[in-house]
């Protein structure tokens, strides 16, 4: 699980340190930042390069509610997580489909139970959707796929980035995908529901 902490507060950025240290079970990479503006800037260069973000909501300049916003226009899939020690942001946070909201001071047991929602909820949306072509394999985590076209023999799956071919039948694309996440709304079309405001 890919973890970003921002805090501009040194004392609050090491207790959560602290606390990922103390936790044992999980596979995880967190990076720390004091500032949204260096988050930003990782932004520019890197798509959805975290799964998870701690925030924390009181910072100068772009605040953490600001921050999750602007990663929320480029990212459906990122859980936000707020530190606050004011309940009077509970509102706003959740303006941007807030996944948890933290009183400070964090502790243990708190960001325990936030880790163990957060890899159920990533573990679901991480599927992946596996085929071939000609000489090659290609693995595609669920979130990616905006929609799959079937021309004739071949099946054109449309992401984000690029267009993939495949020469499976429906009934073996079918066998892959979840029906709570995909549709077919065409005898030639299966949309991903979760990607219907990101085209």
């Amino acid at each position: 699980m890919r973890i970003a902490v921002c805090d501009d507060n040194p004392k609050e950025l090491e207790r959560i340190k602290g606390c990922f240290c103390r936790i044992q079970g999980y596979d995880l990479v967190c990076s720390y930042f004091d500032s949204t503006s260096t988050v930003m800037e990782i932004l520019k260069t890197e798509n959805s390069p975290y799964d998870l973000y701690i925030l924390d909501i009181e910072m100068p300049g772009m605040n953490g509610l600001k921050l999750a916003k602007s990663i929320r226009e480029k990212d459906s899939r990122a859980l936000f997580v707020f530190l606050t020690s004011y309940t009077r942001y509970m509102k706003d946070v959740f303006d941007v489909v807030t996944f948890d909201f933290i009183e400070k001071p964090i502790s243990d047991e708190k960001l325990l139970q936030i880790l163990e929602r957060a890899a159920t909820y990533l573990n679901i949306t991480s599927q992946h959707f596996s085929f071939g072509y000609r000489a090659s394999r290609y693995s595609l985590k669920y979130d990616r796929i905006l929609y799959i076209e079937k021309k004739g023999r071949q099946a054109l799956i449309h992401t984000f980035e690029d267009v993939y071919k495949t020469n499976m039948t429906l009934e073996e694309i079918w066998k892959q995908l979840n029906p709570k996440s995909f549709v077919h709304i065409h005898s030639s079309y299966i949309i991903n529901l979760y990607n219907l405001d990101r085209k």
